[in-house]
């Protein structure tokens, strides 16, 4: 089990205010006060949950865990002996907690600021995986004005003379890094830009109820890596928001040809809006599943120079919101890093060995499921989430 969360939890914010009525597309500039919003109109009873798949089409869907889509137990257990027993967790229990937490809030900014907290956490942890960024101190304090106002906030650059300069040039020094005075702006952008992908991302699919479409996933690249050279030295105006023309290889495998990007990016976009039609067809859906699975599918795609698992991972995070009304945060420490990688790089092999044989004409519900390890863990921090409102 992940360990027990050391700063304010959201239950605490969570006392004595009247839950808001159904208010389907009302947006702030504040995204975790959106989400406040989107919480409380979309959260209906026996764990279902109202989703947007248009700004005129909504549906209520039963959440469910499709154990097809998980490492079975037994096995799990047998390779992973690092966490304790866990009972199983049902996703649908937990809403009622969501509403009821928010139900006793009596404070709405303290709600959106501890839901602000959280995302901080989320972009601190995933920046730890790709070792960017900076410490969770001061992650927190650059993510809070924009995930408070927005993709427009904070884009001044800072002076030597800035106390948040002095503080990462520290901090890179402690940890032998390069301190010049670009190592400390370049450090600074890569949080600053990770939290505006982050916004922008979650704020037009999960909030305003948009497709997760090609075009707002080459958007949330290029704010991903605005004005952050690649690490070949690539400025980011040639390739962030722009697909890779160069092959990319791994150890001995290759991820798509870059002449195939833009068509199997298509075909993961036109993949998802069938999965979530069938979803809606059906009025069951599984979000951890759905997430884990267009992560994997992205990441393995590797569309783009650099950034790509960073993409892969808000992608994750905006279909549970937008799917499941929760985000996950992990990678602040070595052993969650080591496991995610672990996890990343056997899906990478696994899909490679794939391409090697032919399943083209193998019904959807026969093909091997890759993105099953991915999946189980994702579920493990989506536990962590809910019990934050307990």
């Amino acid at each position: 089990m992940a360990p027990k969360l050391e700063r304010r939890t959201l239950a605490e914010a969570f006392e004595g205010l009247e839950i808001l009525s159904s208010r389907a597309h009302q947006t702030d500039s504040n995204l975790g006060h959106s989400i406040h919003l989107m919480l409380s109109s979309s959260l209906r009873d026996n764990g279902s949950i109202r989703i947007y798949s248009a700004p005129s089409k909504e549906s209520t869907l039963l959440l469910t865990q499709d154990d097809a889509h998980y490492e079975d137990d037994a096995e799990e257990d047998a390779e992973d002996q690092s966490h304790p027993e866990e009972e199983d967790i049902e996703l649908k229990n937990y809403l009622d907690n969501i509403a009821d937490a928010l139900n006793q809030s009596k404070n709405d900014s303290e709600v959106a600021e501890a839901f602000n907290e959280k995302l901080s956490e989320m972009v601190y942890g995933s920046n730890m995986i790709e070792v960017v960024g900076s410490s969770l101190d001061i992650t927190s304090e650059l993510c809070r004005d924009i995930f408070a106002g927005g993709v427009d906030a904070d884009d001044v650059e800072i002076s030597d003379n800035d106390p948040t300069y002095k503080a990462i040039e520290t901090e890179l020094i402690e940890k032998c890094k390069p301190s010049a005075h670009e190592d400390v702006l370049r450090t600074r952008r890569e949080v600053i830009q990770h939290a505006k992908a982050a916004y922008y991302m979650m704020n037009e699919v999960a909030i305003k109820g948009k497709d997760l479409s090609e075009e707002r996933i080459l958007e949330t690249h290029r704010l991903l890596t605005y004005n952050i050279d690649s690490p070949d030295g690539i400025p980011s105006s040639e390739y962030g928001g722009i697909y890779r023309n160069c092959p990319v290889q791994r150890g001995f495998n290759s991820f798509p040809h870059q002449s195939t990007v833009p068509k199997v990016i298509r075909a993961l976009t036109a993949s998802l809006k069938a999965d979530i039609a069938t979803a809606e067809a059906s009025g069951e859906i599984d979000p951890v599943a759905l997430a884990a699975k267009y992560c994997h599918k992205f990441v393995n795609i590797h569309p783009f120079l650099d950034g790509n698992s960073r993409t892969s991972r808000l992608i994750l995070n905006t279909l549970l919101l937008k799917y499941g009304g929760c985000f996950v945060w992990f990678g602040k420490d070595e052993m969650e890093r080591q496991e995610y990688m672990d996890i990343a790089a056997e899906g990478f092999a696994a899909e490679a060995m794939a391409m090697q044989e032919d399943m083209d004409d193998l019904p959807e519900g026969f093909k091997p499921k890759h993105h099953k390890k991915l999946a189980t863990f994702t579920l493990k921090y989506v536990h962590k989430y809910f019990s934050i409102f307990n």
